[in-house]
């Protein structure tokens, strides 16, 4: 696997009493379609340069808001039956989207070592088609 670190801006994540982590996306430059899969670390509150849905009947039913760069990305990778994890707080992504969070290939750990490890078992089968049963 190579992982990559997508963020809301170019520079580095971590919290002063962490090691940095480079970030290697950006959430504006990100595209599901570079991804076989997702791993959530939460659920990012819009930033300064995100610009929302423009329809108020999208407003996400009351969850808390979420970035909606990180909403599109993560709602691409659902409909393109692509592994989805994630931890501390990664529900709120889902909830706001609609999505189960028991879904087929949908997973949530306790940490990202756990989901990171769900995902890999996931990620064995390419695609998680079960999340579309066949109508015929």
């Amino acid at each position: 696997m190579v992982p990559l670190v997508i963020g809301p801006s170019g520079g580095v994540l971590g919290d002063g009493g962490t090691e940095p982590v480079p970030v290697q996306r950006t959430f504006a430059a990100a595209r599901s379609v570079e991804f076989d899969a997702l791993l959530l670390a939460g659920a990012p509150a819009p930033a300064a340069d995100a610009h929302g849905s423009r329809d108020a009947k999208a407003a996400g039913g009351g969850a808390a808001p979420v970035d909606p760069r990180v909403l599109l990305l993560v709602g691409e990778a659902y409909r393109h039956a692509k592994a989805i994890g994630g931890w501390n707080g990664a529900r709120q992504v889902y909830e706001a989207l609609g999505i189960a969070s028991d879904a087929p290939g949908v997973v949530s750990g306790d940490d990202g070592t756990a989901a990171l490890s769900l995902v890999t078992d996931l990620l064995a089968r390419h695609r998680v088609w079960d999340r579309f049963p066949a109508l015929m």
